[in-house]
């Protein structure tokens, strides 16, 4: 098992080869372009960690794009996710979705503490084994999945907090 460490940043080239896949999905749906879906893609794109739609909205309104309205933005995100260049995770305490980059990014899993919010991206072969045996005895085939654990992180536990 080990820790997952933040990817860098995508540069210019990464960001480039992210927007021609999803151009590519938007043509496979019949879709037409769209600048506004582009200025979101990019942003969402380069967000570091964790993020909420209220979040990704915030720093879009930052960028000037005001085209980029919250019904745009939850029309775009699961385009994105469709795309293979977000992945949806459930690290919040109950409070929506949220959403990081998964493009040129190796897949992790999430524990998660429940008091403070903490969140430690691991990567454990065995468990990803376990997930293919369990699809293959139910006669499925992975096409992904959120794993997150979820407990208290040991600075909570210290500070007698319990939940």
């Amino acid at each position: 098992m080990r820790h997952v460490t933040q990817p860098p940043a995508l540069d210019e080239a990464g960001l480039e080869r992210a927007l021609e896949r999803l151009r590519r999905t938007v043509r496979q749906r019949g879709l037409k372009g769209s600048s506004v879906r582009d200025a979101i893609a990019r942003a969402a794109l380069l967000r570091r960690g964790h993020f909420s739609v209220d979040d990704l909205l915030k720093e879009l309104r930052e960028r000037g794009v005001v085209d980029a309205h919250p019904a745009t933005v939850y029309r775009v995100l699961p385009l994105l996710v469709e795309a293979g260049l977000l992945q949806m995770t459930l690290v919040s305490k109950g409070d929506g979705a949220r959403y990081e980059r998964a493009f040129e990014r190796e897949h992790h899993d999430h524990l998660i503490c429940t008091r403070c919010g903490k969140v430690v991206e691991f990567e454990f072969e065995a468990i990803e084994v376990l997930q293919r045996d369990v699809a293959e005895r139910f006669g499925f085939r992975l096409t992904g999945h959120v794993h997150e654990l979820l407990g208290i992180c040991k600075d909570c536990s210290a500070a007698g907090v319990d939940d």
